[in-house]
């Protein structure tokens, strides 16, 4: 196998374990069998490229390679699995490994079914017919035939480059299938590209058929009618399943724009109830600029900023609000937040609206704080009560409650809460510190190689999301 780093190729080469390796002569190709004959004593080590790990797991050769993707938000680093080989040593089957997150800022741009069309029309009308056929029959028939087989290709070989080329969905990140099924449904992302599939079949069926016929044509005018026929048929199915590239289209056009979150680098994650403040302090504490607004559910997706603090570079991503409620009950929006809780190493900021000029009662808040807390608890915390000089202005509607918790924690929070308000900069610089040394603090653990479900904070017990 040969791969391309830092502008240089590389010949790498698979190790079975149990087996000797021996070093290629000098001829070999990427495709060379291996040869395990050279003696133990003839070895010698040889140091593989930066990037490029062996795995450990038993029976199972393969290469990891390690690349960066930069997009408009962040830059990603990638653990490319799905490009390796990655094959079983006992039987040569393909052992599927999933991705890391930043698969969707990789899927191909989409060409309008329209664009297609025309370029296909255009290519395949300039194709000649064989050179030396002096038979003015055969040479209009094999004309006929060679532009229907390449009418046939260039409205096909883009669909089967799209099919190819998006991810499955079973080797994507956990947190991405996620927002593939909470952002379209569960089996449109699929059904999209059966039907984009189902079309490049159809499209080579005809093709063939009409190629074939043509080239059985008789005279020169039989060739130039099948022809006429066979390419008006050809572009009436491309037009009759474009509408299954335009759904292609919306779905690259929609994962494309999913901000990518970096698990190498230490994450922010602002949780709470609708409308507590959360995307006014992502303003105050990062570049994001999500909008804010008087009214709930204003953030109706993943939002994405970073913080630059003493030359260290942390991410913060504001989430949709959270209704006391279970989970069963919950609408799409909100599982966007349980899935990057579940499935991505955060720390969290959870703010409380005390005042309850969000609308959301203090008990309710309560309750989903208890939940939240409980189930993910385990991350790095820190409590904020936001809108603090509305404290003493607004009195809320119910007072005297019954339980002593809530009443304690209406007149409190929870212990160790930061006292924050955007509008008066009370509390944000004490509340910078604090995410600066918590973002601190992620970071030593993810260079400390805590395990995998450590950093990401995945319960075993999470409930399903859809």
């Amino acid at each position: 196998m040969r791969a391309a780093a830092g502008g240089r190729a590389f010949q790498l080469h698979l190790l079975c374990p149990g087996r000797a390796w021996s070093p290629p002569s000098p001829s070999a190709t990427g495709t060379a069998p291996l040869s395990h004959s050279t003696p133990a004593g003839r070895l010698h080590q040889r140091r593989l490229p930066r990037g490029f790990l062996p795995t450990l797991e038993p029976g199972v050769s393969t290469v990891y390679m390690c690349r960066r993707v930069h997009s408009a938000s962040s830059t990603v680093s990638l653990d490319d699995r799905s490009k390796a080989e990655l094959t079983d040593g006992s039987n040569g089957d393909i052992v599927h490994k999933s991705e890391m997150v930043g698969a969707f800022q990789r899927i191909p741009m989409v060409m309008p079914a329209t664009d297609i069309l025309m370029s296909a029309q255009r290519k395949s009308r300039n194709v000649p017919p064989t050179k030396g056929i002096t038979n003015i029959a055969k040479r209009e028939r094999n004309k006929g035939a060679k532009q229907l087989d390449a009418l046939m290709k260039e409205l096909s070989v883009p669909l089967r480059t799209y099919t190819e080329n998006f991810p499955r969905r079973r080797d994507l990140h956990p947190y991405e299938r996620s927002l593939i099924e909470l952002t379209f449904g569960e089996g449109y992302y699929e059904k999209v590209l059966g039907r984009v599939d189902a079309l490049r079949k159809k499209i080579n069926s005809v093709g063939k058929q009409h190629a074939s016929v043509c080239a059985k044509s008789l005279t020169k005018r039989e060739a130039e009618e099948r022809l006429t026929e066979g390419r008006k048929e050809l572009e009436e199915v491309f037009q009759r399943g474009q509408h299954a590239i335009e759904d292609l289209i919306d779905v690259a056009k929609a994962l494309r724009s999913m901000p990518v979150v970096d698990p190498h680098i230490p994450t922010l994650c602002l949780v709470g109830s609708p409308n507590v403040g959360k995307s006014s302090l992502v303003r105050i504490l990062s570049t994001g600029k999500p909008e804010v607004c008087s009214y709930p559910f204003t953030t109706r997706g993943i939002l994405m900023g970073h913080i630059v603090s003493n030359h260290e570079r942390f991410q913060v991503t504001d989430t949709p609000g959270l209704l006391t409620r279970h989970d069963d009950d919950r609408n799409n929006i909100e599982r966007l937040t349980l899935a990057v809780l579940s499935y991505l190493p955060i720390a969290v900021l959870y703010v409380h609206d005390l005042s309850e000029d969000c609308g959301t009662k203090v008990a309710d808040q309560y309750i989903t704080y208890k939940h939240i807390k409980e189930r993910f608890g385990g991350r790095l915390w820190i409590n904020v009560i936001s809108k603090c000089d509305l404290l003493d202005k607004v009195v809320p509607s119910s007072f005297d409650y019954d339980d002593e918790e809530v009443r304690r924690y209406r007149m409190f929070g929870p212990e160790d809460a930061i006292r924050v308000s955007v509008q008066s900069q009370v509390g944000t610089e004490e509340l910078k510190q604090r995410v600066h040394h918590l973002l601190t603090s992620q970071m030593a653990r993810i260079k400390d190689g805590k395990s995998e479900d450590e950093l990401q904070g995945t319960d075993s017990t999470v409930r399903r999301l859809t």
